[in-house]
């Protein structure tokens, strides 16, 4: 490789990275801060009204939509998104979205993408100085709260919101296929009919988990975003004799082997 050739990489890298930090994190980061002035008088005003969850839902979807835009325009990503799967998101209503999390933006694209994205988040974040904002105000549902947990997302898809969940529960180690835990399956054996399984791939990342998120990868973040055919849950509750833990052992397992198979030929 000649020096000319190193040198353009290394610029190349150079600004990438300052991109990614300074004019990416930073824009998302100071964004979600410029919501609590829209957000406090809402909340304040209507502090359960499903109407004002689903203004919140739009107002996310068009900044994030924003944001991934951002990202492109800067050449820091590259979007892997077919015309089916893109037409598969957008009519994604009422069903459990399952995806594996590979990077810190999984779920920014994948709410970018569907028409109205909810979501299972950890208690914390309703705390966290930047994105208790955006997560307040779109109304999404804590992961903690036992049976309140499970009626929440029963009248989250009822009103037509996609349930985005991450099996996982954290995001996946670089080299590592993903390994899903139950949870999100035993909501959605409870709660919907339907799981619209979603396969993220990126190989080259700064953002999985332990990544260097403060310095881009050497070559331009490319994230793949595949739809799998949808897997009915009623079959797997049949199997285990009508028993929801059972049955969501299966359909764990089920999910797993799929996403396995697809990230290996990926």
């Amino acid at each position: 490789m000649g020096v000319g050739v190193r040198v353009l990489r290394a610029a190349d890298r150079a600004w990438r990275t300052f991109a990614t930090v300074v004019l990416c994190f930073g824009t998302f980061f100071a964004g979600s801060l410029l919501l609590m002035p829209l957000a406090a008088p809402l909340l304040l005003a209507a502090p359960r009204s499903a109407r004002r969850a689903r203004f919140g839902k739009r107002l996310v979807r068009a900044s994030f939509r924003a944001f991934v835009g951002w990202m492109r325009v800067l050449g820091v990503l590259d979007l892997d998104l077919d015309p089916d799967t893109r037409d598969a998101l957008s009519g994604a209503r009422g069903l459990f979205v399952v995806a594996n999390h590979p990077t810190l933006i999984d779920f920014v694209v994948l709410a970018s993408l569907l028409p109205q994205a909810d979501c299972l988040v950890k208690s914390s974040l309703t705390r966290h100085k930047a994105m208790r904002w955006p997560v307040l105000l779109a109304g999404y549902v804590s992961n903690d709260r036992g049976e309140r947990t499970l009626e929440e997302c029963r009248r989250s898809l009822a009103e037509g919101n996609a349930m985005v969940v991450f099996p996982e529960g954290t995001r996946t180690l670089r080299g590592r296929l993903p390994e899903f835990r139950r949870g999100a399956a035993q909501l959605a054996v409870r709660c919907s009919g339907a799981v619209l399984p979603v396969a993220l791939e990126s190989r080259e990342s700064n953002l999985e988990k332990g990544g260097s998120w403060w310095l881009a990868p050497e070559r331009r973040l490319r994230l793949s975003v595949r739809v799998l055919p949808k897997v009915a849950t009623g079959p797997f509750l049949e199997g285990a004799g009508g028993e929801p833990g059972r049955a969501a052992r299966d359909l764990t397992a089920a999910l797993e082997r799929r996403f396995h198979e697809v990230l290996k030929r990926g």
